[in-house]
């Protein structure tokens, strides 16, 4: 290899590690922090710690800034990146795709158990309700709880994109569904102890139904993480093994 072909694809592996970056934050970590910052504004900055309550002024703030700023383009810059990668790194674009297709399904395994606690006065709301009205704005029932419905599942696919990226196929479906359930339990920890759950209800819900409220979410995303470790295992092919550092470097 001459040095010239060396430069290349130096650059070329640095383009690479570049994209799969970029697409990690604009699918893996922008998406689900407009809850967080948005409601966290609400709680922390403007003290105002009941959910339903903080709507409003998570609302304000995240219409203002987080939606039209951040969120909305790193959006259009993840399906600019799986366009561009579709051809060139097949791998990054099928990574996102499974991932977030895997995530969104997920979902629906997520709903079964959710709902359950919603019907039996175990949650505070049902989901789409305040991830709705906190992006639109609206007490219409018919224009925010089809966008908390989407909403809902885009986090889920975010997850999913996480996941795919952070421990792609794994070396077994036991593995994979070992590796999605621990990451399933963070996503339990993070929703247990940030907005806009602990404030309003404590850290773990402890003062809100304690444990039922606890156990329904926690049985929920185990559920979430053992089906999206088994569909990422197996629509990813088996040069997607690998975590990171493994992604990053690329196919040899």
């Amino acid at each position: 290899m001459t040095i010239t072909e060396t430069a290349v694809k130096k650059n070329l592996d640095f383009k690479r590690a570049a994209l799969i970056l970029l697409a990690f934050v604009c699918g893996g970590a922008v998406p689900i922090q407009l809850l967080t910052v948005s409601f966290g504004y609400a709680q922390y900055v403007k003290g105002v710690k009941p959910m339903m309550k903080a709507v409003p002024i998570a609302h304000e703030f995240a219409s203002a800034i987080y939606i039209p700023f951040i969120l909305l383009p790193a959006l259009v810059a993840l399906v600019l990146i799986v366009i561009y990668a579709r051809n060139r790194y097949p791998d990054i674009a099928r990574r996102i795709l499974v991932g977030a297709a895997a995530g969104a399904v997920a979902t629906i395994s997520l709903d079964a158990i959710r709902l359950t606690g919603v019907v039996h006065g175990w949650l505070p709301a049902d989901t789409p309700v305040p991830f709705g009205k906190l992006i639109t704005g609206s007490d219409v029932m018919a224009v925010y709880f089809p966008v908390g419905v989407l909403a809902h599942y885009t986090f889920g696919a975010n997850f999913g994109i996480f996941y795919a990226f952070v421990w792609g196929r794994r070396g077994s479906y036991g593995r994979a569904v070992l590796w999605g359930v621990i990451w399933a339990l963070l996503v339990e920890l993070g929703m247990m102890t940030l907005p806009p759950m602990a404030p309003a209800l404590g850290p773990f819900g402890i003062n809100y139904m304690w444990p039922h409220f606890f156990l329904t979410t926690l049985f929920a995303h185990i559920l979430f993480g053992i089906t999206l470790g088994l569909l990422v295992q197996h629509f990813l092919k088996k040069e997607d093994c690998g975590g990171p550092s493994t992604f990053l470097r690329g196919p040899a």
